[in-house]
């Protein structure tokens, strides 16, 4: 763990954390100093345990096994979150919201998850500016409890989008499934407060709109003119067609297991997906948190694009 003190004020650049994400942003960011959040945090064992990296001799060191245990699996732990979640510091309806899935879901696995990331996304909150965004990663295993927690923590106002990225095609062995085989991701959206940064973003035109627009002017510059009552309108007035909520342009690994940035982290994703959220809700020089931030690619796209980031992992 680095040693910084003040850290995400002012001069803060570019810091990777080791250690849990909960008591390092207690003790090392600030209040109201990050402008964008990202996270994609594990859950389900064989998920969790994937992202260990193993030692020299190829073993899982018990230290960081007992670290996911106590973090997704229902023990003691869980009990400390949830008896600290009824402290007059928490808003009352994030422990009312837990005590009615603990009688949905008891002590489980998942119950044990919902309450760990409720308290970490509490804190989150904490560290993010009011013009700041939050995008969790997840799964449809757990993403319809997870909007039921964000909506607590940030607001029902707050919500933004379900943002659907689309994994693969459904072919091979995942054919055979007697079920509505999934091939995507949620990604969901939230902000802190209704000031926030949105860059639009927008995919280029297809070939066939293109087509339509079989005139040039003096300029040079293709129009249309054949739509009675409408005005001429010119193809170079819109940058593009306007980015939707169900993203299908850009490949996961399973879609091109050859991409040269693949580095064969089980969890990892790609480095497109993680530019078009910086890109659309920050600016350059802006401080980008990824608290479950695995293999790095958040922090490489936004190294790329002129931000400053934090990276927190405990693998």
């Amino acid at each position: 763990m680095s040693n910084l003190q003040q850290p995400a004020l002012g001069g803060l650049m570019n810091t990777l954390y080791y250690g849990d994400n909960l008591d390092i942003m207690r003790e090392f960011i600030g209040d109201e100093t990050v402008d964008l959040i990202y996270l994609d945090p594990p859950f389900n064992s064989n998920r969790a345990y994937s992202q260990i990296f193993r030692d020299e001799k190829g073993n899982y060191p018990p230290s960081q096994i007992k670290a996911f245990d106590d973090t997704w699996r229902w023990g003691e732990e869980s009990e400390i979150i949830l008896d600290e979640l009824r402290s007059p510091k928490y808003p009352p309806q994030l422990i009312q919201t837990l005590e009615g899935f603990k009688k949905i879901l008891d002590n489980s696995d998942l119950m044990a998850y919902l309450t760990m990331m409720t308290i970490r996304l509490f804190e989150m909150k904490r560290v993010m500016k009011d013009t700041a965004s939050i995008y969790l990663h997840c799964d449809p295993t757990a993403s319809h409890y997870l909007k039921v927690v964000m909506d607590q923590v940030f607001g029902v106002k707050n919500f933004r989008s379900e943002i659907i990225w689309s994994l693969e095609t459904v072919s091979g062995y995942k054919s055979q499934a007697n079920k509505w085989i999934r091939c995507h991701d949620t990604i969901l959206y939230y902000l802190k407060t209704d000031k926030f940064t949105f860059n639009k973003e927008y995919l280029p035109h297809k070939e066939e709109y293109i087509a339509r627009f079989k005139k040039k002017d003096k300029d040079g510059r293709l129009y249309r003119d054949d739509r009675p009552g409408k005005r001429k309108q010119y193809l170079d007035e819109t940058p593009g067609r306007m980015l939707g909520d169900v993203w299908n342009d850009i490949m996961s690994f399973q879609q091109a297991s050859t991409l040269e940035e693949r580095l064969g982290y089980p969890t990892q994703k790609p480095e497109a997906l993680l530019e078009r959220i910086i890109k659309a809700s920050s600016n350059e020089g802006d401080l980008v948190l990824d608290p479950f931030c695995g293999c790095g690619t958040a922090m490489a796209a936004a190294e790329k694009l002129n931000r400053r980031w934090i990276g927190i992992d405990i693998t």
